[in-house]
């Protein structure tokens, strides 16, 4: 009876050695040594930190048409229309051609996406990312991102492991942070003139006030009938020495009048005032596939992002080991095995 077991990672660390040390040996005196081992690895690190944008009236457009028709393979696109945007594709593949049943393949991908203390300001600032007619009867690893916006992050990661020994390792890992973002959408008010037409009319108004003579006034006197005419014959003294003078100003005059009436007011104003008509061009964020990755095949990821600060990730990890093993998990002519 064939036995199996499940081994805890140190005893499957002690055994992989063992078995590596006794291939090792009998290869070396069959005077052939093979070494199985692939390793892939991505690391990506995507960072954006302390920005501050302003978009005024900006457009932003980009579009993908009739593209990657029946594509094959390992096929990325990044669509993006905005500031600050985040895309990638990552794929790490491995495989392992093993002489020896405890070879191995290892494969990974490891991204990080950050976004910290950014500042948006958008006023009127219409984005617009389009993939269309694209990626249909594909077939393969296929990622597409789609963004319109700011900071959009957005991953396609694939790992992919393969080996003909007992070992095979694949690992997809991805981290995306946003913290301490601040984004503002404003539309640009549109302005228009306004005719306007005013009446004014004013009616039963009152005014008073009061007038003094300012300082001392000394009127001639002449003989003749006309001035100036004949001898002078002296001056008559006005100031506040005079009977009845009243000198409200304090200055040495005598005459003081007080006054008083009705002030009748009335006319037309016309002109022009602006107002606010509406809004120009309001923000507006779209982010479209259309009649895209019809009838595609295998690995598809696919992101879309309209605005700000999304985060999207599609992550895959594949692992294929021992292919030629026999059913059960040994290796030919074995009374025992390891099963993953």
């Amino acid at each position: 009876m064939k036995a199996r077991m499940v081994m805890t990672p140190l005893a499957f660390a002690l055994a992989t050695a063992m078995a590596a040390t006794a291939v090792q040996a009998e290869s070396q005196n069959n005077q052939q040594f093979f070494q199985s081992g692939a390793e892939a690895t991505v690391d990506d690190s995507q960072s954006i930190q302390e920005n501050k944008v302003i978009n005024e009236g900006t457009v932003n457009d980009a579009s993908a048409t009739n593209i990657g028709q029946a594509a094959s393979g390992n096929i990325g696109i990044n669509i993006v229309a905005g500031t600050n945007n985040q895309q990638a594709n990552a794929a790490a593949l491995a495989t392992a051609d093993a002489q020896f049943v405890f070879g191995s393949a290892s494969a990974s991908t490891t991204v990080g996406q950050t976004l910290q203390g950014n500042v948006v300001k958008n006023y009127a600032n219409p984005s617009t990312a389009t993939l269309t007619n694209a990626l249909n009867n594909a077939s393969g690893n296929v990622a597409a991102n789609v963004a319109a916006g700011t900071y959009n992050q957005q991953k396609n990661d694939l790992a992919a492991a393969v080996s003909a020994g007992r070992f095979s390792t694949a690992t997809s890992s991805a981290t995306q942070d946003i913290s301490g973002e601040t984004t503002n959408n404003k539309a640009t008010l549109e302005y228009a003139a306004a005719n306007v037409s005013l009446s004014l009319s004013g009616v039963g108004g009152t005014y008073s006030g009061s007038s003094d003579q300012e300082g001392d006034v000394y009127l001639d006197t002449w003989n003749g009938e006309f001035h100036p005419a004949g001898p002078n014959t002296g001056h008559v003294d006005v100031d506040s020495a005079a009977q009845g003078a009243t000198d409200s100003n304090n200055d040495g005059g005598a005459f003081h009048f007080n006054e008083q009436g009705d002030i009748s007011l009335s006319g037309n104003v016309t002109g022009q005032l602006p107002v606010v008509a509406g809004f120009q061009a309001p923000v507006t964020n779209t982010a479209t596939l259309t009649n895209s990755l019809n009838g595609v095949s295998g690995n598809v990821g696919v992101n879309i992002a309209a605005g700000s600060g999304n985060q999207q990730s599609n992550s895959l990890a594949i692992a294929a080991g021992c292919t030629s093993c026999p059913a059960g998990g040994t290796s030919p002519g074995s009374e025992s095995g390891l099963r993953l």
